[in-house]
């Protein structure tokens, strides 16, 4: 007895396969370089083998290589959000990104405008 495949397809606004979106995304962001094999394979923990099938598409991550792909990869997680309909989500994590930059900038400010009072 076998058991049919299913959740093959992500359905977004077209209906494009899971393994064909991770390919796109990882051709998109780290082109199809040798290296970027290797480093995919780091990130994942996953054999170069196994990565070299989600470059062409031909097979797809499983949860855990997924989840290291994400952590390393905001392409792929914009890619997924969007493919399931919740791109809102991955707005919220530009703005959050944006908010700690600024946190940052000022920082460094308000460091220069203590250099600049200082009596030398």
């Amino acid at each position: 007895m076998s058991f049919p495949k299913t959740g093959k397809y992500f359905r977004g606004n077209d209906e494009v396969s899971f393994a064909e979106m991770v390919s796109t995304v990882l051709r998109g962001a780290l082109g199809d370089r040798p290296a970027s094999v290797k480093l995919v394979a780091r990130w994942t923990g996953a054999g170069e083998r196994t990565v070299k099938n989600w470059f062409s598409g031909s097979c797809a991550p499983r949860g855990h290589h997924f989840r290291g792909l994400v952590q390393h990869c905001p392409e792929m997680l914009e890619a997924f959000l969007n493919s399931a309909g919740r791109a809102d989500r991955f707005a919220f994590t530009r703005v959050e990104e944006a908010r700690q930059r600024l946190r940052q900038a000022l920082a460094v400010l308000d460091l220069m405008a203590q250099d600049e009072n200082s009596p030398t």
